[in-house]
This record gives structure tokens, C-alpha cells and sequence, in this order.
């Protein structure tokens, strides 16, 4: 009987450290989600590209840019996969175009891809498309 409950305890606790690794992974997801998010909303181009992979980096019209300002960035759709180290995500984003003040909207498709050497999450999309 002592085996069973010891081997019951030992389950247990697995289980608990296998869902707390789980809850650690996304939480960074959510976390590295949310920066890039402030980063869009704060019209920070330049910073946004630094969460692309290295290998897709988006070459950007910074004089363009500078125009663009952000009013709402809005997740419309989150493939929440805790087992997958592939996140699509959907978001809208409203925003001015300077000196005109005409409002737009766009939908930004993003994947994202947990890299396991760098241990961090990376936009393999490009950034949204202002026009």
C-alpha cells in the first residue's frame, strides 16, 4: 500500500511540474505577444523589427513610417495551442495617416515560432502593412 500512494505522489507531482511548464511557456508567449503589441501601438517600427527572425527581417520606410500613427492594435483571432510551438495570431489595427488624418484599418496576420535555440518566441511574418 505504501508503494501505491508513494508512486501516486510521485505521478502527482510530475503532472504538476509537466502543467507548470506548460503555464511557463505560455506565459512568455503571452509576454513577448504583449511587448510587440506596445511596440506596434507605440509606432516604434524600428523596435518592432527586432522581434522578427533574423532570417525575415522586414526592410522598412522609416520616412513612411513617421506618418503612421497607431489608435488601436485589437487581437481578433489566437490559435491557443499550448503543445505547438506555432502561434498564429490575428490582430486589427486602426491607425492615421499623416497630414491627411484619414483613419484606416487593416487585419495583421502574424505566425510566430517558439525557437528552441534562442529560447525565444519569433514573429516569422512580416510586419504590418501600412498604406
Amino acid at each position: 500500500m505504501k508503494l501505491n500512494l508513494t508512486g501516486l505522489s510521485v505521478l502527482a507531482m510530475l503532472l504538476l511540474a509537466c502543467t507548470h511548464a506548460s503555464d511557463v511557456f505560455m506565459m512568455k508567449r503571452d509576454e513577448i505577444l504583449n511587448r510587440y503589441a506596445s511596440t506596434i501601438r507605440w509606432g516604434e517600427f524600428e523596435r518592432a523589427v527586432q522581434f522578427q527572425d533574423p532570417a525575415h527581417r522586414t526592410p522598412l520606410d522609416g520616412a513612411w513610417l513617421k506618418n503612421i500613427h497607431v489608435a488601436t492594435y485589437n487581437t481578433l483571432f489566437l490559435n491557443d495551442n499550448p503543445n505547438s510551438n506555432i502561434v498564429e495570431q490575428s490582430v486589427e489595427i486602426r491607425y492615421f495617416v499623416e497630414p491627411d488624418g484619414v483613419e484606416k484599418t487593416i487585419t495583421d496576420r502574424q505566425i510566430w515560432r517558439f525557437d528552441e535555440d534562442l529560447g525565444k518566441w519569433l514573429l516569422e511574418s512580416d510586419l504590418p502593412a501600412f498604406r
